[in-house]
């Protein structure tokens, strides 16, 4: 490899990069997850709301369509759309806003084992969730 195309790092062992710890973590996780959530029939974004919404729950009484997209970054129509088929699943449960008419409350009804662990199990902003989650595993 001549000297142009030749990738430079300051780093001469790949354990002393921290982005490369972080991608190779990262890839780890892609690939267990990915796995997980092919079982399940369940697509990366469903998970990423999933989440989210199993996140927010920590702090608040009702989470709503429009908080997930905001700490998602993803449209609001975009999760709307991915709620629909969460909900036809059966994962969540949508109802009507307590404090607001124009609002969607948004529940999360069941999380299958394996994908609880991805959810659950891990720490949560820095602590592990208390609150347990709905699960129709009986195993």
């Amino acid at each position: 490899m001549d000297h142009e195309t030749q990738f430079l790092s300051k780093f001469e062992e790949d354990s002393k990069s921290i982005g490369f710890l972080f991608m190779r973590a990262y890839s780890t996780w892609h690939s267990q997850i990915k796995n997980c959530l092919k079982k399940q029939s369940i697509t990366h974004p469903q998970f990423i709301v999933m989440a989210t919404t199993a996140y927010l729950s920590q702090n608040v009484d009702e989470v709503t369509q429009i908080m997930i997209s905001k700490k998602t970054n993803i449209d609001v129509m975009t999760i709307s759309q991915i709620i629909n088929k969460l909900e036809e699943k059966r994962f969540i449960i949508r109802n009507n806003s307590l404090k607001d008419s124009r609002a969607r409350s948004i529940k999360i009804s069941y999380l299958p084992k394996d994908i609880h662990f991805y959810i659950v199990d891990l720490p949560l902003r820095g602590k592990k969730v208390n609150k347990p989650m709905y699960n129709r595993d009986t195993d």
